[in-house]
């Protein structure tokens, strides 16, 4: 499961720089929405399995936090910081520009906001449907946020952490929903397919309410729990290596290969199905390789700092060999991320799951 979550990571940051080596692999919206389903499997995975008994909310809750937050955190300084040593010594804001434009021009409301969503992540999926009224200050939602001048999310110094915020929606609703019926899940999934189709059939504008919308992506999550109850059913089963081995090695080909394979709809729903039906092979290969656990590590800091490392990169090297030199730099500044943020969080996590056992 490590590899398919760094090579999704690694995605994300292809498809804001370029092809390496003429590769892709998927869309990044579409490696998004296959993050999400992932998201499902692990979420009904632990509270399932980890997080039991009385306290297990709390508890639950609690570890996500620290498992998103403080390396959020500390990502948001260095780019507000790196942002500041730019404006002063480069003479560019790199990822301030919207603020220096239009801070003094802001509302008490405006900024409170603004300033909110960058702090607390929650509430930047909506940012996507809001622009900043230049005439009032204030912000304003519309249909067509995206195609006005200033869209709201230019104030986010992180904006790839849209998808976060729609996950801290899915982890507040966990709990409850892991302990739902399989037919009550599919029923739901039925409703988000079905405002999926009514979005498409309404003709609202691609982005955001085909990508950013959260009860279109709200199926993703509870797919990922069905691919749970799927290994549930076959974990107890003796099944052969060599098929778990062969499962796995044909789903990261179509990973790996997405971007060749004919059409584009029917390809696209072809992955998210091979997601539900392969995670539980996957992950009865790969739950005990630890170098696999390692590479999984990095996807969410690969993720969350991606952006900031490409706008520092293609400023001092320009865009010939950014796809390499951006996530190459990218995974280095990730290794120290977690050596030194993320992996004593990590332990402080566990421990707490084993001293409430």
């Amino acid at each position: 499961m490590g590899l398919v979550r760094f090579l999704l990571a690694a995605t994300v940051v292809i498809n804001h720089t370029g092809p390496i080596c003429g590769l892709v692999f998927t869309d990044a919206y579409v490696a998004i929405k296959v993050f999400f389903i992932i998201s499902g499997f692990y979420m009904a995975l632990i509270l399932s399995e980890k997080y039991t008994g009385p306290g297990r909310c709390r508890l639950f809750y609690s570890n996500r936090w620290l498992r998103l937050f403080p390396v959020y955190w500390v990502v948001l300084l260095v780019s507000l910081g790196v942002s500041l040593a730019f404006m002063k010594f480069a003479h560019t804001a790199l990822l301030l520009g919207p603020w220096q434009t239009w801070l003094p021009h802001l509302t008490p409301a405006a900024l409170l906001a603004l300033a909110g969503a960058n702090l607390t992540i929650f509430g930047q999926d909506l940012l996507f449907f809001t622009h900043l009224d230049p005439a009032t200050g204030t912000l304003s939602l519309a249909w067509d946020a995206l195609h006005r001048a200033t869209p709201a999310w230019f104030f986010l110094l992180i904006p790839q952490a849209w998808t976060i915020s729609l996950e801290l929606c899915f982890y507040l609703l966990a709990p409850w929903l892991v302990r739902r019926t399989t037919g009550f899940l599919v029923g739901l999934i039925a409703l988000s397919l079905a405002a999926r189709a009514g979005v498409y059939l309404g003709h609202f504008p691609f982005d955001p309410w085909k990508q950013r919308f959260f009860p279109v992506e709200f199926g993703f999550f509870l797919c990922g729990i069905l691919s749970y109850r799927l290994y549930a059913s076959l974990k107890t089963v003796a099944i052969p290596r060599r098929i778990l081995w062969t499962v796995s090695g044909l789903y990261l080909s179509g990973i790996v290969f997405f971007q060749f394979f004919p059409g584009a709809l029917g390809k696209e729903f072809y992955l998210y199905a091979a997601t539900v039906a392969s995670i539980p092979f996957l992950f009865l290969l790969t739950q005990k390789m630890r170098f696999d656990r390692a590479l999984g590590e990095l996807s969410y800091p690969i993720y969350i700092s991606h952006w900031t490392v490409i706008m520092v990169v293609e400023y001092f090297f320009g865009k010939r060999h950014l796809p390499v030199l951006a996530l190459g730099a990218t995974i280095l500044f990730c290794l120290a991320l977690n050596r030194l943020v993320a992996d004593p969080i990590e332990r402080f996590r566990q421990k707490r799951v084993l001293r409430r056992a």
